[in-house]
């Protein structure tokens, strides 16, 4: 056996010219590739929200807002001047829903933030500008955002442009209770969305739109300002509508000015002449009524008017069983078909209280002949029925006498043609609901009210801005006892340093075998 004698291969050079050509084409290529990946990221924005609530998102009011024609139709962008102080707790939420405003406008608004404290000259001028100088300095005493819609560029607010300016306070936008009976306030919801959303309604259409509220018909007393009262109220005035209470009697006619009229809870029935007065409203074009009733409790003369247009409020009560209980809250879904309830088609939700059900004829040939169409918007779950027998203590369903579910609870009324168009401003729009409990303060829900306003909103012409609206935004307490706040911080101060600590050594370790 010999040994092979080993073969003196000649190593090969190493070729740094090409090694430092190819790393300097990948350096290269790397650069290329995070610059072109900026710019294609800064061109193409997706966000998305995966927050449990959607807390980050807007609601489908706000974008509806955003994306109309009062907006888009704009030369002159809407400035939304952000002037918070850095140490403010909502500073950043605030910026970021004023960016996201921005961004779902398609820049017909434009955002300008500073911090009054740290530029004390922007401050100055912001409030010279907008006549805040005079009060001593509130603009850096007070974070505040405003809204200034106005189509010129005058460097000062006058009289005739004033009502395209809105002031939007951090008081505005935050809830405050006071702490456990002490004097000190305590923040409990934040509610930036609605204030700003309504600020910036407010400062596009300048003057508000006046509904006139028949209060000398209804039983909710307007003069307390509380009750159902203050939520419809407070709920139109969010949607930069004004409803303005009136006496029947003392108008002699429904004036020019009217966005619409509301009949809500009436008591009382009204006479020939004013009845006479309705009709006339009615008969003009574009005009609007908002009806709500309660459950048993509709006057003869409006519920002829209101059958004559397809909807008639049947004399009954919706009820069902629950075991042998009687149970008058009243389980609905919203019907789909109609376009400003899209976003409730389909959902349920729960009114309080006594409802009365509708009988609603859609299609009918004798109302299509003189372009009326009645249109179903809300129906009670099947097993609820509308029980005729007032006197009933157990109530039973009877085929002959009773109504038999699913029973309607919200209707529209459409006179004129609304599909088209060239004469949809000139339609005539009526809302019916069966229930008036649901305005009730300890009876609120958030897509009752959701849907009040989308009626609200479309009577009025904007069906853009129907849908679900702003959600307020609560604060949670994390109560922790005293032996568990103690852990806590033992596990940050001393726990998590010493877990690092320990890796840091390992690596050591291990790099230095």
């Amino acid at each position: 056996m010999t040994d092979t004698p080993p073969t003196n291969t000649p190593l090969r050079p190493i070729n740094r010219w090409g090694i430092g050509t190819i790393s300097v084409l990948q350096i290269a290529t790397l650069i290329v590739a995070v610059i072109a990946a900026n710019f294609i990221g800064s061109q193409y924005v997706s966000k998305y929200d995966l927050s449990r609530t959607d807390d980050y998102s807007l609601s489908h009011w706000t974008e509806g807002l955003l994306k109309s024609d009062v907006l888009q139709s704009r030369k002159t962008p809407v400035k939304m001047i952000v002037s918070f102080r850095r140490s403010t707790a909502f500073t950043e939420r605030v910026r970021a829903l004023a960016e996201e405003y921005a961004r779902i406008s398609g820049d017909k608004i434009v955002v300008e933030r500073f911090d009054p404290v740290r530029n004390t000259d922007l401050a100055d001028k912001t409030a010279a500008t907008y006549n805040l100088a005079a009060n001593s300095g509130v603009i850096r005493r007070e974070d505040i955002v405003i809204i200034d819609a106005r189509d010129d560029t005058q460097s000062q607010a006058t009289k005739d442009d004033s009502a395209k300016i809105r002031f939007v306070t951090l008081d505005n936008m935050v809830l405050y209770e006071n702490d456990d009976g002490k004097t000190a306030r305590r923040v409990q919801a934040f509610q930036g969305e609605d204030a700003l959303t309504t600020g910036l309604l407010s400062a596009l259409e300048g003057k508000p739109r006046i509904v006139y509220f028949l209060a000398d018909k209804s039983d909710i007393q307007t003069d307390l300002g509380t009750g159902a009262w203050a939520v419809m109220r407070d709920s139109l005035l969010s949607q930069n509508i004004v409803p303005l209470p009136v006496k029947m009697t003392e108008l002699p006619q429904i004036p020019d000015d009217a966005a619409g009229l509301i009949i809500a809870s009436p008591r009382y029935d009204f006479t020939e002449e004013e009845m006479a007065k309705l009709s006339d409203y009615w008969n003009r074009s574009g005009s609007n009524i908002f009806v709500i009733l309660r459950a048993q409790q509709t006057p003869d003369r409006l519920r002829a008017f209101l059958r004559d247009h397809g909807v008639t409020p049947r004399r009954d009560q919706i009820v069902t069983l629950k075991g042998k209980n009687a149970v008058y809250r009243a389980d609905a879904t919203f019907t789909p078909g109609f376009e400003f309830t899209r976003d409730f088609w389909n959902k349920t939700t729960s009114f309080d209280g006594q409802s009365s059900s509708l009988e609603v004829r859609e299609g009918a040939e004798d109302l299509l002949n003189r372009r009326i169409s009645p249109i179903k918007l809300l129906e009670a779950l099947p097993q609820y029925w509308g029980e005729t027998n007032r006197t009933a203590t157990t109530p039973a369903f009877s085929d002959v006498e009773d109504i038999s579910g699913p029973v309607t609870m919200a209707a529209a009324v459409i006179r004129g043609a609304a599909a088209d168009d060239r004469f949809a401003s000139k339609a005539s729009r009526m809302v019916v609901i069966s229930n008036a409990a649901f305005l009730e303060p300890n009876a609120l829900r958030d897509e009752n009210i959701d849907f009040f306003n989308s009626c609200a909103n479309w009577l009025v012409g904007r069906e853009e801005m129907s849908g679900t609206g702003p959600r307020t935004l609560g604060t949670f307490k994390l109560p922790l006892l005293p032996p568990q706040a103690s852990f806590i911080n033992r596990i940050n101060l001393v726990f998590l340093p010493l877990l690092m600590l320990l890796i840091a050594m390992f690596i050591w370790n291990a790099r230095r075998a």
